[in-house]
Protein backbone atom coordinates (compact mmCIF):
# COMPACT_ATOMS: atom_id res chain seq x y z
CA UNK A 1 0.00 0.00 0.00
CA UNK A 2 1.31 3.18 -1.28
CA UNK A 3 1.71 6.19 1.52
CA UNK A 4 -0.97 8.31 -0.30
CA UNK A 5 -3.54 5.34 -0.40
CA UNK A 6 -2.99 4.76 3.65
CA UNK A 7 -3.64 8.53 3.92
CA UNK A 8 -6.90 7.87 2.27
CA UNK A 9 -7.97 4.53 3.82
CA UNK A 10 -6.96 6.76 7.11
CA UNK A 11 -8.97 9.77 5.98
CA UNK A 12 -12.08 7.15 4.89
CA UNK A 13 -11.91 4.97 8.32
CA UNK A 14 -11.78 7.86 10.51
CA UNK A 15 -14.42 10.03 8.63
CA UNK A 16 -16.34 7.04 8.77
CA UNK A 17 -16.44 6.89 12.59
CA UNK A 18 -17.08 10.47 13.42
CA UNK A 19 -20.25 10.04 11.26
CA UNK A 20 -21.51 7.05 12.57
CA UNK A 21 -21.08 8.67 16.05
CA UNK A 22 -23.06 11.68 14.71
CA UNK A 23 -25.74 9.42 13.18
CA UNK A 24 -25.84 7.79 16.86
CA UNK A 25 -26.04 10.97 18.63
CA UNK A 26 -28.50 12.11 16.52
CA UNK A 27 -31.15 9.53 16.85
CA UNK A 28 -30.44 9.62 20.25
CA UNK A 29 -31.14 13.35 20.52
CA UNK A 30 -34.86 12.13 18.72
CA UNK A 31 -35.77 10.01 20.99
CA UNK A 32 -35.12 13.09 23.84
CA UNK A 33 -36.45 15.14 21.95
CA UNK A 34 -39.76 12.68 21.50
CA UNK A 35 -39.79 12.03 25.03
CA UNK A 36 -39.65 15.55 26.44
CA UNK A 37 -41.31 17.67 23.82
CA UNK A 38 -45.03 18.14 23.10
CA UNK A 39 -44.29 19.11 19.44
CA UNK A 40 -41.39 17.03 19.31
CA UNK A 41 -41.61 17.39 14.78
CA UNK A 42 -41.02 21.19 15.15
CA UNK A 43 -38.52 21.25 18.16
CA UNK A 44 -36.21 18.66 15.88
CA UNK A 45 -36.94 20.73 12.55
CA UNK A 46 -35.30 23.58 14.64
CA UNK A 47 -32.53 22.26 15.92
CA UNK A 48 -31.70 20.81 12.20
CA UNK A 49 -32.56 24.00 10.39
CA UNK A 50 -32.84 27.17 12.52
CA UNK A 51 -28.90 27.67 12.06
CA UNK A 52 -29.04 28.48 8.89
CA UNK A 53 -32.70 30.41 9.00
CA UNK A 54 -30.98 33.70 8.93
CA UNK A 55 -27.65 35.78 8.01
CA UNK A 56 -28.03 36.30 12.13
CA UNK A 57 -28.09 33.11 12.78
CA UNK A 58 -25.51 31.66 9.91
CA UNK A 59 -23.48 34.77 12.11
CA UNK A 60 -23.76 32.96 15.49
CA UNK A 61 -23.00 29.74 14.02
CA UNK A 62 -19.64 30.78 12.18
CA UNK A 63 -18.30 32.94 15.23
CA UNK A 64 -18.78 29.69 17.64
CA UNK A 65 -17.07 27.87 14.61
CA UNK A 66 -13.50 30.23 15.17
CA UNK A 67 -14.12 29.94 18.58
CA UNK A 68 -14.24 26.26 18.75
CA UNK A 69 -11.25 26.06 16.46
CA UNK A 70 -8.85 28.02 18.20
CA UNK A 71 -9.53 25.83 21.64
CA UNK A 72 -9.70 22.75 19.02
CA UNK A 73 -6.25 23.72 18.03
CA UNK A 74 -5.04 24.78 21.24
CA UNK A 75 -5.69 21.17 22.84
CA UNK A 76 -4.72 19.27 19.87
CA UNK A 77 -1.11 20.53 20.38
CA UNK A 78 -1.04 19.30 23.96
CA UNK A 79 -2.23 16.00 23.13
CA UNK A 80 -0.21 15.67 20.01
CA UNK A 81 2.92 15.71 22.78
CA UNK A 82 0.62 13.06 25.03
CA UNK A 83 -0.01 15.87 27.25
CA UNK A 84 -3.36 16.11 29.06
CA UNK A 85 -3.02 20.20 30.20
CA UNK A 86 -6.30 21.97 30.81
CA UNK A 87 -5.31 25.54 30.71
CA UNK A 88 -7.20 27.01 27.23
CA UNK A 89 -9.72 28.58 29.36
CA UNK A 90 -7.22 30.73 31.70
CA UNK A 91 -4.92 31.05 28.94
CA UNK A 92 -8.05 32.78 27.06
CA UNK A 93 -8.95 35.00 29.81
CA UNK A 94 -5.22 36.59 29.94
CA UNK A 95 -5.29 36.66 26.33
CA UNK A 96 -8.61 38.24 26.21
CA UNK A 97 -7.34 40.86 29.27
CA UNK A 98 -4.01 41.49 27.32
CA UNK A 99 -6.02 42.46 24.47
CA UNK A 100 -8.42 44.54 26.31
CA UNK A 101 -5.69 46.46 27.66
CA UNK A 102 -4.65 47.15 24.07
CA UNK A 103 -7.93 48.32 22.61
CA UNK A 104 -8.22 50.82 26.24
CA UNK A 105 -5.40 52.27 25.84
CA UNK A 106 -4.33 55.41 23.15
CA UNK A 107 -3.25 52.45 20.90
CA UNK A 108 -6.80 51.76 20.40
CA UNK A 109 -7.83 54.23 18.04
CA UNK A 110 -4.82 53.54 15.69
CA UNK A 111 -4.85 50.84 12.78
CA UNK A 112 -2.40 48.87 15.12
CA UNK A 113 -5.29 47.97 17.52
CA UNK A 114 -6.26 45.03 16.21
CA UNK A 115 -2.86 43.09 15.65
CA UNK A 116 -1.17 44.35 18.67
CA UNK A 117 -4.03 43.20 20.49
CA UNK A 118 -4.05 39.88 19.06
CA UNK A 119 0.44 39.64 19.47
CA UNK A 120 -0.87 41.00 23.32
CA UNK A 121 -2.98 38.60 23.93
CA UNK A 122 -0.78 35.87 22.24
CA UNK A 123 2.12 36.89 24.60
CA UNK A 124 0.07 36.41 27.83
CA UNK A 125 -1.51 33.06 26.86
CA UNK A 126 2.16 31.61 25.55
CA UNK A 127 3.17 32.76 29.13
CA UNK A 128 0.43 31.50 31.04
CA UNK A 129 1.03 28.08 29.05
CA UNK A 130 4.40 28.13 30.11
CA UNK A 131 4.06 27.92 33.70
CA UNK A 132 2.59 24.33 33.81
CA UNK A 133 4.81 22.76 31.57
CA UNK A 134 7.76 24.10 33.38
CA UNK A 135 6.89 22.80 36.54
CA UNK A 136 5.86 19.36 34.81
CA UNK A 137 9.63 19.67 33.76
CA UNK A 138 11.31 21.27 36.55
CA UNK A 139 9.48 19.31 39.80
CA UNK A 140 7.26 16.55 37.87
CA UNK A 141 4.22 18.61 38.61
CA UNK A 142 1.01 17.18 37.06
CA UNK A 143 0.01 19.14 34.34
CA UNK A 144 -3.36 18.41 34.78
CA UNK A 145 -3.43 19.50 38.18
CA UNK A 146 -1.80 22.72 38.04
CA UNK A 147 -3.39 23.50 34.63
CA UNK A 148 -6.58 23.78 36.07
CA UNK A 149 -5.52 25.66 39.11
CA UNK A 150 -4.07 28.28 36.84
CA UNK A 151 -7.39 28.30 35.24
CA UNK A 152 -9.06 29.53 38.76
CA UNK A 153 -7.04 31.90 39.24
CA UNK A 154 -6.94 33.59 35.82
CA UNK A 155 -10.93 33.46 35.79
CA UNK A 156 -10.97 35.22 39.59
CA UNK A 157 -8.00 37.71 38.51
CA UNK A 158 -9.25 39.10 35.08
CA UNK A 159 -12.87 39.09 36.87
CA UNK A 160 -11.51 41.37 39.52
CA UNK A 161 -9.47 43.55 37.39
CA UNK A 162 -12.84 44.35 35.24
CA UNK A 163 -15.32 44.32 37.90
CA UNK A 164 -12.61 47.18 39.70
CA UNK A 165 -10.49 48.56 37.39
CA UNK A 166 -12.00 48.36 33.95
CA UNK A 167 -15.64 48.88 34.79
CA UNK A 168 -17.18 52.42 34.59
CA UNK A 169 -16.79 53.70 38.37
CA UNK A 170 -20.41 54.07 40.22
CA UNK A 171 -21.96 52.24 37.46
CA UNK A 172 -22.40 48.87 38.66
CA UNK A 173 -21.57 47.39 35.35
CA UNK A 174 -19.61 44.39 35.42
CA UNK A 175 -18.19 45.06 31.85
CA UNK A 176 -15.58 47.45 30.13
CA UNK A 177 -16.50 50.49 28.08
CA UNK A 178 -16.98 49.70 24.74
CA UNK A 179 -13.84 49.41 22.54
CA UNK A 180 -12.79 51.89 19.95
CA UNK A 181 -14.25 50.31 16.79
CA UNK A 182 -10.48 50.38 15.40
CA UNK A 183 -10.07 47.85 18.18
CA UNK A 184 -13.19 45.16 17.16
CA UNK A 185 -12.87 42.94 14.19
CA UNK A 186 -14.35 43.89 10.65
CA UNK A 187 -17.48 42.45 9.93
CA UNK A 188 -16.95 39.97 6.71
CA UNK A 189 -20.96 39.83 6.28
CA UNK A 190 -22.58 43.22 7.67
CA UNK A 191 -24.91 43.47 10.58
CA UNK A 192 -23.51 39.55 11.87
CA UNK A 193 -21.17 38.59 13.97
CA UNK A 194 -19.80 36.59 10.80
CA UNK A 195 -16.36 38.71 11.58
CA UNK A 196 -12.63 38.31 10.94
CA UNK A 197 -12.13 35.55 13.93
CA UNK A 198 -13.09 32.98 11.37
CA UNK A 199 -10.28 34.07 9.32
CA UNK A 200 -8.08 34.19 12.37
CA UNK A 201 -8.79 30.50 13.38
CA UNK A 202 -8.06 29.49 8.94
CA UNK A 203 -4.68 30.73 9.68
CA UNK A 204 -4.11 30.03 12.57
CA UNK A 205 -4.90 26.35 11.28
CA UNK A 206 -2.61 26.40 8.45
CA UNK A 207 0.21 27.59 11.13
CA UNK A 208 -0.83 24.46 13.10
CA UNK A 209 -0.16 22.36 10.26
CA UNK A 210 3.41 23.61 8.67
CA UNK A 211 4.31 23.54 11.91
CA UNK A 212 3.92 20.08 13.11
CA UNK A 213 4.37 18.27 9.93
CA UNK A 214 6.83 20.61 7.65
CA UNK A 215 9.34 21.51 10.69
CA UNK A 216 11.61 19.58 12.71
CA UNK A 217 10.07 20.63 16.10
CA UNK A 218 7.18 19.35 14.72
CA UNK A 219 8.81 16.10 13.66
CA UNK A 220 10.06 15.94 17.31
CA UNK A 221 6.73 17.02 19.06
CA UNK A 222 5.28 14.22 17.44
CA UNK A 223 7.72 11.54 18.33
CA UNK A 224 7.56 12.25 21.36
CA UNK A 225 4.11 12.10 22.34
CA UNK A 226 3.88 8.70 19.92
CA UNK A 227 7.01 7.07 21.30
CA UNK A 228 8.79 8.56 23.82
CA UNK A 229 10.91 5.81 24.32
CA UNK A 230 12.56 6.13 20.69
CA UNK A 231 12.46 9.79 21.11
CA UNK A 232 15.09 9.50 24.12
CA UNK A 233 16.93 7.03 22.65
CA UNK A 234 17.46 9.53 19.32
CA UNK A 235 18.31 12.13 21.50
CA UNK A 236 15.45 14.34 21.44
CA UNK A 237 14.90 16.58 24.36
CA UNK A 238 11.66 15.52 25.62
CA UNK A 239 10.92 18.18 28.24
CA UNK A 240 12.04 20.95 26.30
CA UNK A 241 9.72 19.45 23.31
CA UNK A 242 6.93 19.53 25.95
CA UNK A 243 7.47 23.04 27.84
CA UNK A 244 7.45 24.45 23.84
CA UNK A 245 4.15 22.56 22.99
CA UNK A 246 2.32 23.85 26.00
CA UNK A 247 4.01 27.22 25.14
CA UNK A 248 2.90 27.18 21.76
CA UNK A 249 -0.78 26.00 22.87
CA UNK A 250 -1.11 28.82 25.13
CA UNK A 251 -0.53 31.58 22.46
CA UNK A 252 -3.51 29.74 20.75
CA UNK A 253 -5.40 30.14 24.30
CA UNK A 254 -4.55 33.44 24.63
CA UNK A 255 -5.47 34.27 20.78
CA UNK A 256 -8.85 32.64 21.57
CA UNK A 257 -9.00 35.58 24.07
CA UNK A 258 -8.69 38.17 21.98
CA UNK A 259 -10.84 36.58 19.28
CA UNK A 260 -13.87 36.29 21.86
CA UNK A 261 -13.22 40.81 23.40
CA UNK A 262 -12.22 41.91 20.00
CA UNK A 263 -14.93 40.28 17.83
CA UNK A 264 -18.48 41.73 17.22
CA UNK A 265 -20.23 39.91 19.73
CA UNK A 266 -18.88 41.25 22.38
CA UNK A 267 -16.22 44.54 21.53
CA UNK A 268 -15.44 44.92 25.23
CA UNK A 269 -14.19 42.59 28.18
CA UNK A 270 -16.49 41.31 30.83
CA UNK A 271 -16.53 38.94 33.49
CA UNK A 272 -17.06 35.31 32.57
CA UNK A 273 -16.99 36.23 28.95
CA UNK A 274 -15.61 33.07 28.01
CA UNK A 275 -18.49 31.31 29.00
CA UNK A 276 -16.64 27.63 29.30
CA UNK A 277 -16.31 27.46 25.70
CA UNK A 278 -12.87 26.70 26.27
CA UNK A 279 -13.78 23.41 27.22
CA UNK A 280 -15.68 22.04 24.62
CA UNK A 281 -12.22 22.48 22.81
CA UNK A 282 -11.43 19.22 23.96
CA UNK A 283 -14.63 17.35 22.13
CA UNK A 284 -13.32 19.08 18.84
CA UNK A 285 -9.41 17.56 19.71
CA UNK A 286 -10.94 14.46 20.22
CA UNK A 287 -12.96 13.63 17.57
CA UNK A 288 -10.27 15.49 15.17
CA UNK A 289 -7.82 12.89 16.51
CA UNK A 290 -5.62 15.94 17.26
CA UNK A 291 -4.79 16.72 13.80
CA UNK A 292 -5.12 20.56 12.44
CA UNK A 293 -6.73 20.43 9.22
CA UNK A 294 -9.50 17.90 10.72
CA UNK A 295 -10.22 21.00 13.59
CA UNK A 296 -12.20 23.54 11.38
CA UNK A 297 -14.17 20.68 9.66
CA UNK A 298 -15.00 18.91 12.99
CA UNK A 299 -15.67 22.45 14.48
CA UNK A 300 -18.18 23.55 11.64
CA UNK A 301 -20.13 20.41 12.33
CA UNK A 302 -20.07 20.63 16.24
CA UNK A 303 -20.84 24.40 15.68
CA UNK A 304 -24.09 23.66 13.79
CA UNK A 305 -25.19 21.19 16.72
CA UNK A 306 -24.11 23.64 19.35
CA UNK A 307 -26.51 27.12 17.89
CA UNK A 308 -29.58 24.41 16.97
CA UNK A 309 -29.35 22.80 20.45
CA UNK A 310 -29.22 26.64 21.67
CA UNK A 311 -32.03 27.78 18.76
CA UNK A 312 -34.37 25.22 19.88
CA UNK A 313 -34.46 25.61 23.70
CA UNK A 314 -35.40 29.50 22.78
CA UNK A 315 -37.79 28.33 20.04
CA UNK A 316 -39.10 25.26 21.71
CA UNK A 317 -40.24 23.62 24.72
CA UNK A 318 -37.01 21.23 24.56
CA UNK A 319 -34.38 22.22 26.96
CA UNK A 320 -30.89 23.40 25.82
CA UNK A 321 -29.29 20.80 28.16
CA UNK A 322 -29.81 18.18 25.07
CA UNK A 323 -26.98 19.65 23.63
CA UNK A 324 -24.77 17.92 26.38
CA UNK A 325 -26.26 14.77 25.88
CA UNK A 326 -25.58 14.83 22.61
CA UNK A 327 -21.70 16.19 23.07
CA UNK A 328 -21.16 13.09 26.05
CA UNK A 329 -22.75 10.70 23.41
CA UNK A 330 -20.04 11.81 20.42
CA UNK A 331 -17.36 11.60 23.04
CA UNK A 332 -18.15 8.04 24.02
CA UNK A 333 -18.55 6.60 20.77
CA UNK A 334 -15.69 8.59 18.91
CA UNK A 335 -13.16 7.17 22.04
CA UNK A 336 -14.41 3.87 21.71
CA UNK A 337 -13.66 3.62 18.12
CA UNK A 338 -17.56 2.78 17.12
CA UNK A 339 -17.69 1.04 14.10
CA UNK A 340 -20.97 1.11 11.58
CA UNK A 341 -23.31 -2.15 12.19
CA UNK A 342 -22.66 -4.86 9.93
CA UNK A 343 -19.26 -3.32 8.50
CA UNK A 344 -16.89 -6.86 9.36
CA UNK A 345 -19.96 -8.84 7.78
CA UNK A 346 -20.15 -6.52 4.59
CA UNK A 347 -16.68 -6.63 4.28
CA UNK A 348 -16.33 -10.77 4.51
CA UNK A 349 -19.21 -10.62 1.78
CA UNK A 350 -17.36 -8.38 -0.22
CA UNK A 351 -13.94 -10.59 -0.14
CA UNK A 352 -15.61 -13.40 -0.65
CA UNK A 353 -16.69 -12.78 -4.02
CA UNK A 354 -14.07 -11.08 -5.57
CA UNK A 355 -12.05 -14.11 -7.30
CA UNK A 356 -8.58 -14.66 -5.82
CA UNK A 357 -5.64 -12.85 -7.52
CA UNK A 358 -3.82 -15.12 -9.71
CA UNK A 359 -6.30 -17.69 -10.01
CA UNK A 360 -6.83 -19.30 -13.45
CA UNK A 361 -9.56 -18.72 -16.11
CA UNK A 362 -11.69 -20.84 -16.55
Amino acid sequence: MTAASSRTATLLRETGRALAALAVALVVAFLIVLATSDEPAKAFSTFLMAPMSSNRTRGLWIDDVAKLTLTGLAFSLVFQARQFALGVQGQAYVGGLLASLVALSPLGVTPLAIPLGMLAAMAAGAAYGFVPGWAKARFGASEIVSSLMLNYIAIRVVNWIVRAHLAPPGTGQLNSPDFPPQAVFPAIVPGTRFDLGIAVALVATGLAWFALYRTAWGLRLRLVGHNPGFADYAGIPARRIMVSAMTASGAIGGLLGAVFVQGRAFGRIAIDFEGNLAFEGILIAIVARSRPLAVPVVALAYGYLRQGAQLMGLRSDVPTEMLGVVQALIILLVASSVRLPGRRWLGRLGRRRSPAVGAPAE
